[in-house]
């Protein structure tokens, strides 16, 4: 079986989703480890997400995108939980929680655009019938 034949749309979105994932959970764990918004969990449910997804590369089962979104929905919902005291403090012009809030804001953009297109992709055939 040649795991990139017959590849659709969605399926190359999904993997790019995972690449980003991937690249941006590394640079999150180097970036952001000392700081009060990084979480282990945010970075296993994203790593988790990745495997799934390249579980599509030698699996034709249609669960690993779903179970790949959720992983990264996860890890996105966790990082906003833990990032949202920070944000309040910016608003409200306080330093009372503390945290640093562009790299929040920063891996919150980039997880929730691999988010939506994992999403995507799970909607989206994987393998079309040529």
């Amino acid at each position: 079986m040649k795991p990139f034949q017959n590849r659709t749309i969605g399926f190359w979105c999904g993997e790019n989703a995972a690449l980003l994932m991937l690249i941006s959970d590394v640079a999150f764990a180097v970036l952001d480890h000392g700081d009060r918004t990084f979480s282990w969990f945010t970075f296993g449910m994203i790593l988790a997400g990745v495997v799934f997804r390249f579980l599509v590369l030698v699996s034709d089962f249609s669960v690993f995108p779903l179970l790949s979104a959720v992983c990264f929905g996860t890890g996105l919902a966790w990082h906003l939980y833990l990032g949202l005291p920070t944000a309040s403090d910016v608003v409200n012009g306080v330093n009372f929680v503390g945290g640093n809030f562009m790299m929040f804001l920063i891996f919150g953009i980039i997880f929730l655009v691999g988010t939506v297109m994992a999403i995507i992709a799970c909607f989206t055939k994987q393998r079309s019938d040529t």
